[in-house]
């Protein structure tokens, strides 16, 4: 009977050690469970904005250079021709503001032959950038800027000056998008949208069509200050914006 008492017993801790045990692994699935639901009980969509903008700004951007066997000879051939263009562009309303010096450098040159290095001289170089806030007078400052005679003469780029007006407008119309969309799939899946938990936006990039200006291309506006102006269309820049919603799903 004591055999049979304890056989019992032990049964019966076993028993309530298996429920236990049940009660407290099956209790912590179900959190996890709830938990992994709560996490992906989202809906997340994108909405996009574009529009086209007429630019109201150029830029062009070149270099004035000069080598020479001093610094002083070298620096002052740069200076003047610089202080000259400068009055020139003044005259066709370009101001002094939009005329910038972007880099200056000066440093030795040197050849080679046989092994041996050969001092050559110094050279000067003045990087510029000028801004056309009259986009009717682009033609006349690539003819000046030719005739002057500089090197590497870089892209003329028409751009919008001030864009964030831009900016927001695209903004609004983006998130305006992705609400529609989450509205749709909201429906069609059956749900209810509930707060928004995240956004996140990109874009704001201005895509334009530069304009190569080749050596080749205005040869003939170097050769004479009476050559025919350059040709050039502003055309229309273009902006993006995408935004992203993540909603809860009730």
């Amino acid at each position: 009977m004591e055999m049979k008492s304890s056989t019992m017993t032990n049964i019966f801790l076993a028993g309530m050690f298996v429920m236990m045990a049940y009660l407290v692994f099956s209790s912590r699935d179900v959190t996890i469970n709830s938990n992994t639901m709560a996490d992906n009980n989202t809906i997340a969509v994108d909405g996009t904005a574009k529009t086209f903008v007429k630019p109201d700004t150029a830029s062009v951007s070149f270099n004035i250079t000069k080598k020479a066997p001093t610094t002083d000879t070298a620096m002052n051939s740069v200076n003047k021709r610089m202080a000259e263009l400068i009055g020139q562009l003044n005259k066709i309303g370009v101001a002094k503001k939009d005329i910038k010096t972007t880099n200056y450098s000066v440093y030795p040159e040197y050849s080679y032959n046989n092994g041996k290095q050969n001092f050559e001289g110094y050279r000067v170089s003045n990087s510029v950038k000028v801004i056309i806030r009259d986009l009717k007078r682009s033609s006349d400052v690539l003819a000046l800027v030719n005739t002057a005679g500089v090197d590497n003469l870089s892209q003329l780029v028409f751009y919008v000056d001030d864009v964030d007006s831009i900016k927001e407008q695209l903004r609004t119309e983006a998130i305006n998008d992705a609400k529609d969309k989450a509205k749709k799939i909201a429906k069609d899946l059956g749900v209810k949208l509930g707060s928004v938990v995240r956004f996140d936006e990109f874009g704001d990039n201005e895509e334009s069509e530069p304009y190569a200006m080749a050596d080749k291309a205005f040869g003939v506006a170097r050769a004479s200050a009476d050559a025919v102006a350059a040709t050039v269309s502003p055309g229309q820049n273009q902006f993006n914006k995408t935004v992203t919603l993540i909603y809860q799903i009730k």
